[in-house]
């Protein structure tokens, strides 16, 4: 510990030592001495606790914990990452991590598979999504957060790494050795021709490779055939690197054309970003869908396609992410990922949603807000600033009824999938649930003790309690009750009345147990009521043209 205290002390007075040199070298400068003040303000404090606190105070713990305190005042995506997540910047930046291709999921206490990607270790192995992992070389998972088992499961490339895993219908607990190897991070899950002549490519994440995989994905499809419609879906796609965002905006608008623009404190966060290549689809009609999860990078594409005039975005409102950030090394492979700018659509628009700037007793310093709220397409449509992007038509997803929802909560969908995956090795191609099946997880669910009461029910139980708070009269609570007890009483078969969905949702989950991601996506494809939306404007001149403003 002395070791780390003298360490910080050093680190200390070489830093204040330059804070100081910058100060004399800018007099009158008020920031620098705020900032010497500061720092030495705080490098006090750290040194008296470490020190002289009642209790033994552990320097590093405390220290991130301070970092943390102070991040915490700017925004949710100004954070420290320190060593144990350094996997996690390599992932992005490189597009790679060292793994065996899983994705994990913590139930209660339990971790799950949820992904086994091909070819990767995992898969070559056996292991299943569905299967428990209770041990991680020594460490036993069951107490430790989904972060810390993530941690463990990364590493270099050729290391070793060693699972105790519980599997549904096997009645001891299966051990897997394997060695891990450089996992690609898939940008684009699923790519095909999903109706004559239109093309549908998924794009998940925007990691460094993004619009290289996008450029073979269009190649492969040319190959096949001709495109004469292509829907790009980022549907729940979180974002990532900005680059990877012009890269893909590049296939499709003309060479020299402004993507994105970046304004910052800085100078150097001012920039502009031009598509620098020749489309690969110039005039190919091009419909993205978006949704409320759609962020950062997906509303960049998402914006410059709209501003452009280049394609028509379908869905519902993106998630409204306008902030850059950019990820600095620090020391002992641990990082700062920083919001340093804010991005404008080709427009002049920014579509940032939370003003996280101007909090009353804030960090910052505040500046009047002198930004548009209404802008212009290329051909004069009428689009908004702040609050992510709006679609240029608005086609609500299919949404879960309450009941649908409560069994996937409780997670009946994935426990039946379990047990059968078990009963059944293999999966026919002409799978289909059939009314047995059906009956099965119907008293699955009974036997697990579910119970469900819907939105109206509970919300009349919470206005009983509430009249009798306020004293209402009791003619009133009674005939409320009376209505509660109606329904009650009604005894409403759910199974019966959303039977269909939950046959979709079961087969979701059955065919995940036997098919990889790509496959289950294609069926899914099947019954998406945006994909079919998206598909119909495209076979339709005069509508997609309408909606972009064309005569």
């Amino acid at each position: 510990m002395k070791r780390k205290i003298l360490f910080f002390s050093f680190a200390f007075f070489v830093i204040l030592a330059f804070f100081r040199i910058e100060f004399f070298q800018s007099r009158g400068d008020d920031l620098f001495f705020k900032m010497n003040k500061s720092f030495e303000i705080l490098g006090k404090i750290y040194k008296e606790v470490i020190l002289n606190y009642v209790d033994e105070v552990d320097p590093e713990k405390f220290m991130r914990a301070g970092i943390k305190g102070m991040l915490s005042e700017l925004d949710p995506y100004t954070v420290f990452i320190d060593e144990k997540h350094s996997e996690e910047v390599d992932a992005l930046t490189t597009g790679k991590y060292g793994g065996i291709g899983v994705s994990i999921s913590k139930f209660d206490t339990a971790i799950f598979v949820i992904k086994v990607s091909k070819s990767y270790p995992a898969d070559k192995a056996g292991i299943k999504v569905g299967d428990v992992i209770v041990q991680i070389d020594s460490v036993q998972v069951k107490d430790k957060s989904l972060d810390e088992v993530r941690t463990l499961m990364v590493g270099k490339p050729g290391t070793t790494i060693k699972l105790k895993i519980l599997r549904e219908g096997v009645g001891h607990p299966l051990v897997f050795e394997l060695n891990r190897e450089e996992v690609e991070v898939k940008n684009i899950t699923y790519y095909d021709f999903i109706e004559d002549g239109i093309a549908y490519v998924k794009l998940e994440r925007f990691s460094r490779n993004a619009g290289e995989e996008l450029r073979k994905a269009i190649k492969n499809l040319q190959s096949k055939g001709q495109i004469n419609g292509f829907i790009l879906d980022l549907r729940d796609n979180p974002g990532g690197l900005l680059d990877a965002a012009v890269d893909v905006v590049e296939k499709f608008i003309p060479e020299g054309s402004l993507v994105v623009s970046t304004k910052g404190r800085k100078p150097d966060a001012v920039r502009n970003y031009y598509s620098t290549e020749k489309p690969l689809l110039p005039d190919v009609p091009l419909c993205v869908i978006v949704n409320n999860s759609s962020a950062s990078a997906s509303e960049i594409v998402a914006g410059a396609i709209q501003d452009l005039d280049r394609g028509i975005i379908l869905g519902t409102r993106t998630f409204g992410k306008g902030l850059v950030q950019t990820i600095s090394y620090l020391s002992y492979n641990t990082f700062l990922k920083m919001t340093t700018a804010k991005y404008y659509t080709p427009s002049g628009r920014c579509i940032q949603e939370i003003d996280y700037f101007h909090k009353p007793d804030g960090v910052f310093i505040s500046k009047p807000d002198s930004e548009k709220k209404v802008f212009k397409t290329k051909l004069g449509r009428t689009v908004y600033a702040e609050g992510g992007i709006t679609p240029d038509t608005v086609v609500e997803s299919e949404k879960r009824s309450d009941f649908v929802e409560a069994l996937v909560r409780n997670r009946m969908f994935f426990k039946f999938a379990n047990l059968f995956s078990a009963k059944n090795q293999t999966l026919s191609d002409d799978f289909k649930i059939t009314d047995q099946i059906f009956s099965e997880f119907k008293e699955f669910v009974m036997k697990n003790n579910f119970v469900f009461k819907d939105s109206f029910e509970i919300n009349l139980e919470k206005a009983i309690e509430y009249a009798k708070k306020q004293k209402y009269s009791n003619g009133f609570v009674y005939d409320v009750e009376l209505t509660l007890n109606r329904i009650k009483n009604q005894k409403i078969d759910y199974f019966k009345l959303y039977r269909d969905e939950i046959e979709k949702e079961l087969m979701r989950e059955i065919l995940s147990r036997y098919k990889y991601e790509d496959e289950v996506i294609a069926w899914a494809i099947k019954y998406d009521e945006q994909v079919k939306s998206a598909v119909s404007i495209l076979k339709e001149k005069k509508i997609y043209n309408s909606l972009l403003g064309l005569k």
